[in-house]
This record gives C-alpha cells, sequence and structure tokens, in this order.
C-alpha cells in the first residue's frame, strides 16, 4: 500500500473513531440532562411517622428538613403534620421537602398579660406567642375594647400562668358604658381564619359554621370559604352579636342564587 493512501486511511479510521466517541459522550449527557429536569410528584407523608416519610421521600428521589416541631393532642407524637411543597406537587429530584411534626411533649408558654390591651393588640400579643382565640365576649365596663379578663375552660388565667402552645383563650372585652351598634362586616369570600380575625376586629364572634360538604381535614378544612353569612354586613347590630357563616370550597357558590345572604331572601305571604 501506498503511504499516501495508508495516511488517508489512518485519518479517516480516526475521524470515525472521533465521531462514535462523540456520539456516545453526548447521549449520555442528554441522558444525564434529561433526568435532571424530569419532574416529581410530591408524596403525601402527612400523618406518616417521621421514619417512614423519610423513606417515602427517599424513595423518591427526595431530600428532606424538619422546619418546625409543634404540639397537637389529635394525632400521635413524631407523624408529620404538614408539608411543603404540598403533596402532588410537582419538583426536580433531591429537592428538599419541608416537614412539620408533632411535637413529642407539649411545649409550655407563659400567657402575657394583656388586660387593659385594646382587643387588636391582646389578640396579637397572645397569636404572635402560638395561642389561639376561640372567642371574644363582651362586658359592661368604662372603657370600650379594653381586656377585661383572659379565660380558659371558663377560669380566669391568673397572672405568671403557663399554657401549652396552641390553647384556645377566650377574651373578655369592655363594651363601654352605651349602648352603641356595630356594623357587621362582610366575611363573603374569606377563609374560616380570616373571617374570625375580621369579626374580632370588628367587636363581634363567629357563630354557628356550616360547610356544604364536611372537609375531610384540616388542610382539606383550609380551601373553604364563606358564602353566606347571618346577620349580613352593614346590618348594625350591639357589640359581641354572633354571625353565622356557610362554608364551601366550589366557586360557583359565590355565584350561586344558593349563596344569597339570608336578610336578601324575600319571603311573600
Amino acid at each position: 500500500m501506498k503511504p499516501g493512501i495508508k495516511k488517508t486511511m489512518f485519518q479517516l479510521v480516526v475521524f470515525v473513531l472521533t465521531i462514535v466517541i462523540l456520539f456516545i459522550a453526548l447521549n449520555i449527557w442528554l441522558k444525564a440532562y434529561t433526568r435532571h429536569d424530569k419532574a416529581l410528584r410530591v408524596p403525601d407523608v402527612t400523618m406518616q411517622h417521621l421514619e417512614e416519610a423519610a423513606l417515602s421521600l427517599k424513595n423518591n428521589a427526595l431530600r428532606f428538613e424538619i422546619i418546625d416541631s409543634i404540639r397537637n393532642a389529635n394525632h400521635p407524637a413524631g407523624v408529620v403534620l404538614e408539608q411543603r411543597p404540598s403533596a402532588g406537587s410537582k419538583v426536580k429530584e433531591n429537592r428538599i421537602i419541608y416537614l412539620t411534626i408533632n411535637s413529642q411533649e407539649e411545649k409550655y408558654m407563659m400567657v402575657p398579660n394583656v388586660k387593659d390591651f385594646s382587643q387588636r393588640q391582646a389578640i396579637a400579643t397572645l397569636q404572635a406567642l402560638g395561642f389561639k382565640i376561640a372567642d371574644v365576649r363582651f362586658a359592661p365596663s368604662e372603657y370600650r375594647d379594653l381586656v377585661i379578663d383572659v379565660q380558659y375552660e371558663g377560669l380566669s388565667v391568673s397572672n405568671g400562668a403557663s399554657l401549652p402552645v396552641g390553647t384556645a383563650l377566650d377574651l373578655i372585652v369592655g363594651q363601654g358604658a352605651g349602648s352603641e351598634k356595630i356594623a357587621i362586616p362582610e366575611l363573603i369570600g374569606k377563609s374560616l381564619d380570616s373571617a374570625i380575625i375580621i369579626a374580632h376586629e370588628s367587636s363581634v364572634n363567629i357563630g354557628d359554621i356550616y360547610y356544604d360538604v364536611e372537609p375531610d381535614n384540616k388542610r382539606d378544612a383550609n380551601k373553604y370559604f364563606v358564602y353566606m353569612q347571618d346577620p349580613a354586613p352593614h346590618m348594625h347590630y350591639n357589640v359581641g352579636k354572633r354571625v353565622n357563616v356557610w362554608m364551601s370550597k366550589n366557586p360557583d357558590m359565590l355565584l350561586s342564587p344558593d349563596s344569597l345572604l339570608i336578610e336578601d331572601i324575600e319571603i311573600d305571604f
């Protein structure tokens, strides 16, 4: 074989091998790249014990991090109460799922002295420490809207007392010397938590709560909103009036004739 032909054949072989190597490398890179961008669905690990939840997340190529530990007496200790992102969300591989677990022990907090605080200030102070406001009741007092007492299960909470975080407290608030009427707030379209806050800030209480379909759990209940209320907004009553609300997670209920305010329904005799 002539030297020129031999050199040409060698160059051709090198060229073909280079193409093959580049093709293999590109194929490997594409597989890794497409797998990296592959979306995974987050499994539901709520109400699972931490060990079970950790295994489930690991099997789905996900990581986890505990961001909070709270005490909920309605569920076993050590179970996952909340997760972010939520179950069913699409995430990338190796994403961190943030978990809130049910503490093994109750966490106690000293109830601050909020007497003579305004109602709004007292609620904000107690909620910032993890307490809940179950009810706001009004009593005769020289000064309107100032806290007279804080109660738990019908008994006054003494100064310096400690209660479990998450305890629901009642506020006794001054009604004032007069018989002033207040306007019922607009609650339509609000979540229950928002409706409670708005009601308390307006010196009224949430009364009976009705669901068109009973929620499966607390997370499901958070999807519901007020579609009807009684009394209707802007009507005037004494402070402390209880407002009944009807809840749904169906957005059509806001536009449905069945979602009329109680006072908007005319009865012909």
